[in-house]
């Protein structure tokens, strides 16, 4: 997004989990100045899975299960700094409002890294059943 719109502001905002998978691309952004910011949501984990987990295990999980879901602590703050990006660490939920300012006018590569709650669990979204899927496909909506 932010290459299409490279005069707006561009965040994006992701899980720790999903951001795993595309760190190195804050080594591009930082060479190709590509200055978006990034607002990780560090908890550790990936906590929606958390209850799959449980029900892969009958409800009673045991053993190692948490290495299926939860990651050891990470400060992407620096790990941002170490690829030639800014990183910011927020640790309060109240100084989100300021650093996201703060990040947006550096206009540079930023990740801001949110530490927050590993078992804070968003609401599921809501998932058609089979009818509604087949009734939804014979109307067109």
């Amino acid at each position: 997004m932010k290459c299409a719109l490279p005069d707006r502001p561009v965040v994006c905002f992701t899980g720790d989990g999903g951001f795993y998978y595309h760190i190195a691309e804050l080594e591009t952004a930082r060479r190709h100045n590509i200055n978006a910011v990034i607002v990780v949501n560090n908890n550790s984990a990936l906590n929606q899975e958390i209850n799959l987990n449980a029900a892969a295990y009958d409800g009673k999980p045991r053993g190692r299960h948490e290495e299926m879901w939860r990651f050891p602590e990470v400060n992407f703050a620096k790990i941002a700094a170490g690829f030639g990006c800014i990183g910011m660490r927020v640790e309060k939920p109240g100084d989100l409002n300021d650093a996201l300012k703060q990040a947006i006018a550096m206009n540079k590569p930023v990740v801001v890294d949110v530490v927050s709650e590993m078992r804070a669990i968003a609401p599921h979204p809501w998932t058609p059943v089979a009818r509604d899927f087949h009734s939804y496909q014979k109307t067109g909506g």
